[in-house]
């Protein structure tokens, strides 16, 4: 496979993996049909405690957080993976993988308290990896989607699946399969939903990027395709619709004869819904050279004409090598057609800052989290821009690794909702952690 990994070291700071290399099979097949319906199985409502950001905060890591008001966590225990999604009515929905199973729970009070979590996926045998966030989207009114892997026992190949809620994730319909792929690694899916509640999904199969919609809400699914001009295997995608656009931010691969392969960052976008695709925009304004996998997707926010893509990459690392990297930012006020110089959300430069997640809240100020490793143990970190990503203020500490029985925390999804109300969630050995706040500043950012 191009690009394939080169080396395993799964939890180390850096976090490059051989995906099989990671402790976690495939899961096995299950019997049993799926439900007709909606499924009724459910789990039991998180609990919910009230955190103090800071408290695991060494003396390396940013100045000491003051206490957010309103700022609690609601736990899942057990939970392996999660990603939050906001709706417009500030409902908070939490997707999570445990076992094989793809759960989701939903808060009706902006995350303060969740009820119980429903399966989204039947008697599906779901693959749950730690280093993939679940695949949830919203659309309009009521309509939740959730996508997911089915993988053979040899991990080659594999196929992707389809279910969704016409109520806010109350209930789910049966699976429906989306896409198969005869051969190569499949992994990394994302989703998105438009107004009128048809998906698109993108995913992964070794060095290629595959795309496929429906135009029925999710019935059935156009041929999948391949598009882009190769992508790194082992980097989450990360896709979002708008006013029948379809943006997709993913890490590229290609290759320099002297430097090996480039990762850098790009976006490729569809004016149409997804017929037909422009050409591939960079988001990079610097190659980084990686002849391993970073296990480091993109996030990606838009909000009329601006597109906003956040990663992370080593480029001040000699080619061919990560001993640390940087989380970046870079702008497009054209809709995605070109984006402006990339600017760096870390002022850190001694520990390892991956994974950056962001959303925007009211009046276009931007969230970022992500996590970075260090002496001291791992953090993560928050910060907003309030003047459309060209400066951060200072990052403050939302939870960290001084705690030995909660572990290292891992995978942050941030989400914030049209009312200004904030859900970051990661993983770590207690389960998924969903905090939530209102940034009631954030509603006259300009």
């Amino acid at each position: 496979m191009q690009g394939r990994r080169t080396w395993a070291a799964c939890g180390s700071a850096v976090g490059l993996v051989l995906l099989a290399g990671c402790g976690v099979d495939a899961p096995a097949a299950r019997s049993g049909p799926s439900a007709a319906v909606a499924t009724a199985t459910t789990v039991p409502a998180a609990t919910a405690a009230a955190l103090v950001p800071g408290e695991a905060a060494s003396a390396t890591d940013a100045a000491a957080t003051p206490a957010i008001p309103g700022f609690t966590v609601a736990v899942f225990p057990g939970a392996r993976s999660v990603a939050v999604a906001a709706t417009d009515a500030e409902r908070i929905l939490v997707a999570y993988g445990q076992d094989e199973v793809l759960y989701v729970a939903r808060s009706e009070d902006g995350g303060r308290t969740f009820g119980d979590a429903v399966s989204a996926t039947g008697d599906r045998p779901v693959h749950v990896m730690p280093i993939e966030r679940p695949a949830i989207a919203v659309g309009g009114g009521d309509r939740v989607g959730v996508a997911w892997l089915e993988l053979p026992p040899d991990g080659n190949g594999g196929a992707v699946w389809y279910a969704d809620s016409a109520d806010g994730g109350r209930s789910f319909t049966s699976g429906r399969p989306v896409a198969s792929d005869a051969a190569g690694e499949t992994t990394m899916v994302s989703a998105a939903l438009d107004a009128a509640g048809d998906p698109v999904l993108t995913w992964l199969n070794g060095s290629a990027l595959r795309f496929v919609r429906s135009v029925d809400q999710g019935g059935t699914f156009q041929e999948a395709q391949r598009i882009g001009d190769g992508a790194c295997e082992c980097c989450q995608p990360h896709i979002v619709v708008r006013d029948g656009r379809v943006l997709i931010a993913y890490r590229s691969l290609a290759s320099d004869r002297a430097k090996g392969y480039i990762r850098d960052l790009a976006l490729i976008r569809s004016m149409n819904g997804g017929s037909s695709f422009e050409p591939v925009t960079p988001v990079s304004d610097d190659h980084w050279y990686l002849e391993a996998c970073p296990i480091a997707g993109p996030s990606l926010a838009v909000r009329a004409d601006e597109v906003f893509v956040a990663w992370m990459d080593g480029r001040a690392e000699p080619p061919g090598t990560l001993s640390r990297g940087d989380v970046w930012l870079a702008a497009s006020t054209d809709g995605g057609a070109t984006f402006g110089r990339n600017v760096r959300m870390n002022t850190d430069l001694t520990r390892h800052h991956t994974l950056p997640t962001i959303g925007i809240g009211p009046g276009g100020r931007i969230h970022a989290a992500w996590q970075a490793d260090g002496e001291g143990g791992r953090v993560l970190y928050h910060t907003v821009s309030d003047d459309r990503g060209l400066t951060f203020a200072p990052p403050v500490t939302i939870a960290g690794s001084a705690d030995t029985t909660r572990g290292q925390p891992n995978m942050p999804t941030l989400t914030v909702s049209p009312q200004g109300r904030v859900a970051l969630a990661w993983v770590d050995r207690k389960g998924a952690n969903v905090a939530t706040w209102t940034d009631a500043a954030g509603s006259g950012a300009r």
